[in-house]
């Protein structure tokens, strides 16, 4: 069986973006956390402990999103994700949207997102590789 967590909307006004004045005055940005891990069919007990924790999701995010100043925000999201992947053993598969509003674009933009999908594997092969 597949379990699925997700926590979404988590805001932060942060630091991040490729033009200075992004990284000086900050910009608030909504982040969505999808975390995904096998439960074995026994697992629907109503004393089963949780796979994910909604305040060690939030925490992780956070602190990555204070942490340091990314230029790219897509390699922000693949932070967090690998954060996430480290802090949560169970978790086989992450997936984290990083949304903005605040776009210093000339045109009529509703937001712009950055989204990372990996999983576990990905990280095994890389340190193999």
């Amino acid at each position: 069986m597949k379990g699925i967590h997700a926590v979404m909307g988590m805001d932060f006004h942060a630091f991040h973006g490729v033009l200075e004045v992004e990284r000086e005055l900050g910009q608030v940005f909504s982040v969505d956390a999808i975390v995904e891990f096998e439960m074995a069919p026994c697992d629907d007990s109503p004393k089963a402990e949780p796979m994910v924790r909604d305040a060690d999701v939030y925490e992780t995010a956070r602190n990555v999103m204070l942490e340091t100043k990314y230029k790219s925000v897509t390699s922000l999201a693949g932070k967090i994700a690998r954060n996430l992947l480290a802090e949560c053993s169970k978790a086989s598969n992450v997936t984290i949207s990083i949304k903005r509003k605040q776009l210093f674009i000339s045109g009529s933009v509703d937001y712009a997102v950055a989204e990372v999908s990996c999983s576990r594997k990905d990280f095994e092969e890389d340190a193999k590789g």
